[in-house]
């Protein structure tokens, strides 16, 4: 075998590895369409309207291999399942910061009322306009399906 075929094998072998290597994945779905995001380590912003309350809410989540993690919450009233636990204020808002792991699956369900909006690295993905179940989920899927969205 003359050197152009090894180079040629070898770069076909190098590819089908890649293509076909197994990543972690985060997806984030509303049922009807999904992002899907390469896992380093991503932040997803959700901020929403308190059903009952009526006031706004932010919760800080961090996703990597491992799973989701609760980091942080954000809020401007008390009452109906709120915290009242604060550990500072910033900007009008209380805060606390967490570092709870919530798993490699977590759904949240949102109604108009919520006017809710989900971000990734600070890029708004969704804002669901009806009645939605979120579901965030932590997978693994070849690379090849991660690059054209279908894990």
């Amino acid at each position: 075998m003359n050197f152009l075929n090894k180079l040629f094998y070898f770069f076909i072998l190098a590819v089908l590895l890649v293509v076909f290597f197994p990543v972690n994945v985060l997806i984030v779905s509303d049922g009807s369409s999904s992002h899907d995001y390469i896992l380093g380590e991503k932040n997803v912003t959700i901020f929403y309207i308190h059903s009952v309350e009526r006031s706004e809410i932010y919760e800080g989540l961090k996703i990597n291999r491992t799973g989701i993690y609760a980091t942080e919450m954000r809020w401007k009233d008390f009452g109906a399942g709120l915290p009242e636990d604060i550990q500072y204020m910033e900007n009008g808002y209380y805060v606390k910061e967490i570092n709870i792991y919530l798993g490699k699956s977590l759904e949240l369900w949102f109604i108009p009322l919520n006017k809710a909006q989900i971000s990734v690295d600070g890029s708004l993905i969704f804002a669901p306009k009806t009645e939605t179940l979120m579901k965030f989920e932590v997978k693994r899927c070849l690379l090849v399906q991660a690059m054209v969205g279908r894990c």
